[in-house]
């Protein structure tokens, strides 16, 4: 329930929950301190971009790519944990490796920081419940906060990283993450490499594969999939967030409400939270009905179940899928040191680490987890009930309404007992 009324839309929040702008979308939304800090450990930026400090993020980005490439950290890494440490010794730049230590422990650091003070901001911007504007038009572009499926952000960034961003209406983290994927590719002979590696040439693999750039690609691959996919689920919260303060704003100004009687059906409905809702409201007063015999409300859904995989119909908020994500990037590091050397080649071994890697962090989060409350994915539930009272005559168009704009099912109520 809103705290406090904002009846014009120039009072600005002191606890914003977000922003929607022709940039993208960004939330206060609360994140685990310590997943924060592997993504810095994995590659400094990426805790604070999974935490929504895109700024310092893509400073810190920016910061690791140029001075890890001066001292030619990931080179001397390879070899190190390949046991060639003369090797590693030699390569490396020692000035600039002392440049990057100080700065490296700030990133782990900051990041578990940050999310630990965006929860408190998380926490007070509930207690405001400041309204959020949906939409942002500009000659540019055209932004709207709509619900869309994580699944399908994830899957756009598996074939390219930053595509998923860019379906998740983030423009320039899209286009920031896509600018150097393509970079690095080019730069690492990526793209070569998993040709020959799916072709079977692994010996030519070996003989072109850039190890210094190549060692960025499993780490930014891994955050790019993972954060599409988290980044939707954010704006799919914000969207809900924002829907549920409004239609219970509008149910405690609506005026007197009109007695059902004799000459009424009184409609009982139900919906997801989508656009469709406010839709509908609006359609339904179209008709002429007054909009004091138009009551929706969101649904309090009692399931305290923690669900392996959010969806555009539930999100529950502690997706589980953050440790094995990150125990995912880590593997797929170490399959590509390896695969340097290994017959296969860095990719097929980058690939296997990924998927072990992924298979092993879900498990320690299932054995961490009570078994009993924890499911596979969020069935469908309502979320938005409305109740309609509308004069007889206007009965069969209300229906075609609600079946037009996808309403999850309706009731109409017995006459009997709509009837006082």
């Amino acid at each position: 329930m809103p705290h406090r009324k904002f009846l014009s839309a120039d009072i600005r929040p002191r606890y914003p929950k977000g922003q929607i702008s022709v940039f993208g979308v960004n939330s206060v939304y609360p994140r685990i301190p310590w997943v924060c800090a592997l993504w810095s450990l994995c590659f400094p930026g990426f805790g604070h971009m999974f935490v929504g400090k895109y700024l310092h993020g893509f400073i810190l980005i920016v910061w690791e790519l140029v001075v890890n490439n001066m001292s030619n950290l990931n080179l001397s890494i390879a070899l190190s944990f390949q046991g060639r440490y003369m090797e590693a010794a030699s390569v490396i730049n020692q000035d600039w490796a002392l440049l990057y230590i100080a700065v490296y422990v700030y990133c782990v650091w900051d990041s578990y920081r940050c999310a630990v003070e965006i929860k408190k901001s998380h926490i007070l911007s509930e207690v405001e419940d400041a309204p959020i504007a949906p939409s942002a038009v500009n000659f540019f572009d055209i932004v709207i906060l709509d619900k869309k499926n994580p699944w399908v952000g994830m899957i756009w960034s598996v074939f390219s990283p930053g595509l998923g961003q860019l379906y998740g209406g983030s423009t320039v983290v899209g286009t920031f993450i896509l600018a150097w994927w393509i970079t690095i590719c080019y730069k690492a002979v990526a793209v070569r490499s998993l040709l020959h590696s799916f072709l079977g040439n692994f010996h030519l693999v070996h003989e072109i594969v850039d190890w210094q750039w190549f060692l960025f690609l499993p780490s930014m691959y891994g955050f790019a999939v993972y954060q599409a996919y988290v980044s939707v689920t954010e704006n799919n919260t914000l969207f809900d967030i924002e829907q549920i303060r409004f239609l219970r704003v509008r149910a405690e100004n609506l005026g007197h409400r009109n007695e059902a009687d004799n000459g009424t059906k009184q409609i009982l409905a139900t919906f997801d939270h989508s656009p469709f809702v406010e839709i509908v409201i609006h359609e339904i007063e179209l008709l002429g009905v007054p909009p004091c015999n138009v009551v929706a409300l969101p649904v309090e859904n009692l399931d305290s179940k923690t669900h392996i995989l959010d969806s555009i119909h539930r999100v529950d908020g502690r997706s589980i899928l953050d440790g094995a994500m990150v125990s995912a990037t880590l593997l797929a590091v170490l399959g590509a040191i390896y695969g340097f050397v290994m017959y296969w080649g860095p990719i097929i071994w980058g690939l296997i680490g990924l998927g072990g890697g992924f298979i092993l962090g879900l498990g320690i989060e299932l054995a961490l987890k009570h078994r009993s409350k924890v499911k596979l994915i969020s069935k469908r539930k309502a979320e938005v009930i409305m109740q309609i009272t509308c004069p007889s005559p206007l009965y069969d168009q209300l229906i075609a309404i609600l079946k037009s704009r996808n309403a999850a099912g309706f009731v109409v109520m017995p006459q009997e007992a709509s009837a006082r």
